[in-house]
């Protein structure tokens, strides 16, 4: 009968399913798969135009396209100052600008470039433009880069167009 018995069964002194080289692979092939496939992702599907130049800090609002605005004029030509901030020179001051949401600035080298939400080109520095929208004190942008300490800024609050 001694010899029917079958031996016990031991849990514990079962070989491993897998090596340590296995347990490795079944941890970093899925990660690479993930990283392989976001990464391809995130190259292709990107709808967004790429800009050239260097981003420039843009102050702006949460006013879109099609919303309404206040009337005032706002005008002068495209310039950026030595820290790289976008403003309007004026005849007898230079006015720092809120723009509308979504837009962006670039600079390459010197040349300014401002896009609208579309990133279409809006205006290039030296272009004197028109828009309407308002003046508001600058604290009511507060930590919008880009902005004197006090005064007012123009909020621009309508289509910008360029003078010929």
């Amino acid at each position: 009968m001694a010899d029917d018995q079958e031996p016990q069964f031991d849990r514990w002194s079962r070989p491993a399913a897998l090596s340590t080289r296995g347990y490795v692979l079944v941890a970093l092939v899925p990660l690479l798969v993930a990283a392989v496939a976001f990464g391809a992702i995130t190259l292709f599907a990107s709808d967004e135009p790429e800009l050239s130049g260097t981003s420039v800090q843009l102050p702006t609002s949460s006013w879109k396209s099609g919303q309404d605005g206040d009337g005032a004029l706002i005008q002068g030509v495209l310039r950026m100052d030595d820290d790289y901030c976008v403003y309007l020179e004026g005849a007898d001051r230079d006015t720092y600008v809120v723009w509308p949401a979504g837009w962006r600035a670039t600079r390459d080298g010197e040349l300014l470039t401002l896009y609208d939400a579309d990133l279409s080109v809006v205006a290039r520095d030296g272009d004197t433009i028109t828009a309407g929208g308002g003046y508001q004190p600058v604290a009511t942008y507060a930590g919008e880069p880009c902005l004197p300490e006090s005064g007012e800024a123009a909020a621009v609050q309508s289509e910008v167009t360029v003078a010929p």
